[in-house]
């Protein structure tokens, strides 16, 4: 019976976030950080869970479906030209924090994305098994009770080549259009945000000619079928940055060119710079790259649909050791705006700001010891903190492009927050 349904929803078997020694040994924030977006892809190769079968299932989805609340927030004010708005992804481990903060942030956001949703088949568009239904059905009770737009991010978690092969087939590609459309429907939403980075990531460049068209006709063809419900269509990519005319250095195959002219929004991931060596998150000049070549990319009518991603969020590198560490020795940890001063009070660390890359760092030692085997780490952490977050909004709003999209609700602390926003309203001189 389950197979014989238009889609479905389950809950994800995802392994929980690896745990560590005592805080004697560790580093690992209580947060998970943007590592957990790597974790989703290295998931994609496995199957969901089944929970007891379709009426089950369609029990918990229950559980989240958005009920429309009488009260309204009061609209978001008129921003000042060159002003741009503030979007912002919301990932389901950081709900503890970001749920006594609603009222804080909401007033100033335009778009709320949960980012809890995953396609594992053209049919099928599941809930993280993780995810905590409880406070994710009040999380998005409260979007509806501020009166702000529900754009829901759902991730590509299907095996390298899957989304690929989906899109390459009309027959697939139209199911997968029809999976979605009922999503939005089923939940109420305002708008969908597509997070698909397998055949950017996983499938390698040169699948990337045959794919980009069968993105651009998925994409088109799902922009017209939620427009016609009255509803947006978000999608959050990876950058290009030729600045020549080619638009081929950077994921050429998302072709932000043509997808802009369909899609409302086109949110540029401008961030995890620095992924398997040392080094900085985003660094600014690398930021405005991106910038510069999105711009050249995507034609200037359309300018006002794009939004940088901005990180509020950092790692903690090993950078060098001495000794034979024991297995349960960390290697690269993640670290937050709210939480990583903790860290450096807590390890003596003494943070200095890059005005450069536009971050933090602070380097330290820490020593590991499990029984007779130890070992001291060096270790720097990097962070994007209240001063970076503010400079990569102004460099969108000098681009004139429409906004800015912060990773990830509940790593911002109330410094980040409001440089944010202060930065966002200010208007451009003439």
């Amino acid at each position: 019976m389950v197979d014989e349904a238009p889609f479905d929803y389950e809950r994800m078997n995802e392994p929980a976030d690896a745990q560590s020694g005592d805080e004697h040994t560790t580093d690992v924030d209580s947060t998970a950080g943007r590592e957990r977006i790597r974790q989703l892809r290295q998931f994609r190769r496995r199957g969901p869970l089944l929970i007891g079968g379709l009426v089950a299932v369609a029990v918990l989805v229950v559980g989240v479906a958005v009920v429309r609340h009488d009260s309204e927030a009061a609209p978001l004010p008129e921003l000042p030209p060159g002003a741009v708005r503030v979007d912002a992804w919301a990932p389901y481990w950081t709900l503890a924090d970001t749920l006594p903060e609603t009222e804080q942030r909401f007033s100033d956001l335009r778009e709320i994305s949960p980012f809890w949703y995953s396609a594992v088949g053209a049919n099928r568009i599941i809930i993280d098994q993780q995810a905590p239904f409880d406070d994710a059905d009040e999380f998005i009770d409260q979007i509806r009770a501020a009166n702000r737009a529900f754009v829901p991010s759902i991730v590509d978690a299907m095996p390298a080549g899957g989304m690929a092969a989906v899109l390459a087939n009309p027959v697939t590609r139209s199911t997968h259009v029809d999976a979605v459309v009922q999503f939005a429907d089923d939940n109420d939403v305002d708008g969908i945000d597509l997070d698909y980075e397998q055949f950017a990531f996983a499938d390698g460049p040169d699948t990337w000619e045959a794919t980009r068209p069968n993105w651009v006709a998925f994409v088109t063809e799902l922009a017209e079928r939620l427009h016609a419900d009255d509803r947006t269509l978000t999608v959050s990519i990876p950058a290009v940055f030729d600045l020549e005319t080619t638009g081929r250095r950077g994921y050429w195959v998302y072709d932000h060119g043509a997808i802009a002219a369909v899609v409302d929004a086109i949110r540029i991931m401008a961030y995890d710079y620095s992924t398997s060596e040392a080094g900085p998150i985003a660094p600014l000049s690398w930021v405005q790259e991106a910038v510069d070549g999105t711009s050249l990319a995507v034609p200037a009518e359309f300018h006002h649909k794009l939004v940088l991603g901005i990180p509020a969020y950092g790692s903690n590198w090993v950078i060098d050791t001495v000794g034979t560490c024991p297995d349960t020795a960390e290697g690269r940890t993640n670290v937050t705006a709210r939480t990583v001063l903790e860290l450096a009070q807590k390890r003596d660390g003494v943070p200095v700001y890059d005005e450069v890359l536009g971050e933090w760092s602070f380097a330290y030692s820490l020593t590991v010891e499990e029984g007779t085997v130890s070992c001291v780490q060096s270790r720097m952490a990097r962070w994007v903190d209240a001063e970076g977050a503010a400079a990569r909004v102004e460099i969108a709003r000098r681009a004139r492009w429409g906004g800015v999209s912060l990773w990830a609700l509940g790593y911002e602390d109330t410094d980040v927050w409001q440089a944010v926003v202060t930065a966002s309203q200010v208007p451009l001189a003439p």
